[in-house]
């Protein structure tokens, strides 16, 4: 049974402070729901999703400098 706070959502910060074993096994009762709500509600450098690709059509390698300014614009950063 997920660990959840009076109101019905997910105690994340419960979840967070279980020690490993407890933790496999609570994630393994969340539905699929509660895992993207689980996930949306970390912080980013706290993500247990796999990273994820960058494809770019560039033949010598990948143009860092330009690829992480357009992320500032599109995402309002920086």
């Amino acid at each position: 049974m997920a660990l959840l706070k009076e109101d019905g959502s997910l105690d994340i910060e419960r979840i967070n402070k279980l020690p490993l074993e407890e933790y496999m096994e609570e994630m393994g009762t969340l539905t699929q729901e509660q895992i993207k709500d689980y996930l949306s509600n970390l912080p980013i450098n706290e993500s247990n999703e796999p990273m994820r690709a960058v494809v770019v059509d560039l033949p010598m390698g990948v143009d860092a400098e330009g690829f992480l300014n357009k992320q500032r614009e599109k995402y309002g950063v920086g």
